[in-house]
């Protein structure tokens, strides 16, 4: 690979496939001297041309060129797959199309390239103008990491902000449980407070409590839920004599 001087490099690769032509003309013609002195005219010819053949499609047509990074002075490959940055054209046939050259899609020529070494990432010009913007880049070029600077109050905020979202919370609970209390109130019929006040005069023992069960049975035969609510407040009241 051949290491060429950044602002050379355009001019470089625009005569690479003359000076790969010129250079295999040379070569077959020294090849073909030789060999036809050895192994005839056409023989000579088949084998310096079939060689003269690699060494051009396999070699001096498609070899990169490279250039040093003159911030970090590191190597950079031209046959590296990029981004235009005038269109953001992805480009990858990069043997024909490297970013010294053009873009293979819109035809854009990038002054400038971006390093993509992690610890630069500085722009590589290509002019002497050293335009800064519609650089080429490399294709999912890694990025720096930027610290994050936190702010000092977010933890304290975060903190207070969960206090409020509990004390709202335990607000709306007890709010809750005291509708419901105010409901139940509501909703209990107010005759069964005066018949626990009529039944606590009635019942002096557990015969007296039976006798009233039983006067509750006949009274609420139909009505078996409001027995058994009547049952309950004589139970209690039993429970309390004792």
């Amino acid at each position: 690979m051949q290491t060429v001087d950044r602002l050379n490099a355009r001019q470089w690769f625009r005569w690479r496939e003359p000076v790969a032509w010129a250079i295999s003309i040379v070569v077959f013609t020294f090849l073909f001297f030789v060999l036809s002195q050895v192994f005839g005219g056409f023989f000579g010819f088949i084998i310096a041309g079939g060689a003269v053949f690699c060494l051009f499609f396999f070699y001096l047509d498609k070899r990169a060129f490279g250039i040093v990074c003159p911030h970090c002075q590191k190597y950079i490959e031209t046959n590296t797959p990029w981004i235009c940055g005038y269109k953001q054209c992805r480009n990858e046939n990069v043997d024909d199309f490297p970013f010294i050259y053009r873009c293979q899609h819109c035809g854009a020529e990038p002054k400038a390239y971006q390093c993509h070494h992690l610890d630069c990432q500085k722009l590589i010009f290509f002019t002497k103008d050293e335009q800064k913007i519609n650089f080429a880049k490399c294709v999912n070029v890694p990025v720096k990491s930027k610290p994050v600077k936190k702010d000092p109050t977010e933890g304290k905020i975060a903190k207070q902000d969960a206090e409020l979202h509990d004390l709202k919370h335990e607000l709306d609970v007890t709010i809750i449980k005291g509708n419901i209390k105010e409901a139940k109130a509501r909703i209990e019929p107010p005759k069964m407070k005066g018949l626990e006040d009529k039944y606590r005069g009635m019942v002096k023992d557990e015969d007296d409590a039976r006798k009233l069960k039983a006067s509750i049975d006949e009274e609420c035969k139909n009505d078996p839920v409001e027995r058994a609510k009547r049952h309950a407040i004589v139970d209690a009241l039993l429970r309390d004599m004792l």
